[in-house]
């Protein structure tokens, strides 16, 4: 595993310790979150967000798709929040509560105040 600050060259030497290892005879998987979708050039092919893509024999690539995931991964919490609850009951439930606490003078309109 390489780690370390942008631009260091994380991802080449990744992959050409992934090509090594292959040549040798080990199943690598080499991949990366990085947007930049780097592998994809190194390797001189489209595998952005395509799953584990062969290279060579024992040389697999991917470049996940974190945006597409963690947005995936929102929009699943919303729904189950909606699930749970109902959109419209968590609103009835707000504004009753909302109601309660607030006295019923701010609730209705006020001229405001120019001077």
């Amino acid at each position: 595993m390489f780690g370390g600050k942008g631009g260091l060259g994380k991802t080449t030497f990744s992959a050409a310790t992934g090509y090594w290892l292959a040549e040798q005879g080990k199943k690598v998987l080499v991949f990366s979150v990085d947007p930049q979708a780097s592998l994809s050039d190194i390797f001189q092919r489209d595998i952005f967000g395509k799953g584990a893509v062969n290279i060579k024999e024992n040389l697999w690539a991917q470049e996940i798709d974190a945006d597409s995931h963690i947005k995936a991964y929102q929009q699943e919490i919303r729904q189950k929040i909606l699930d749970l609850y109902g959109f419209t009951e968590v609103l009835k439930k707000w504004r009753t509560t909302f109601k309660r606490r607030a006295p019923n003078r701010l609730w209705k309109s006020r001229p405001s105040s120019t001077q």
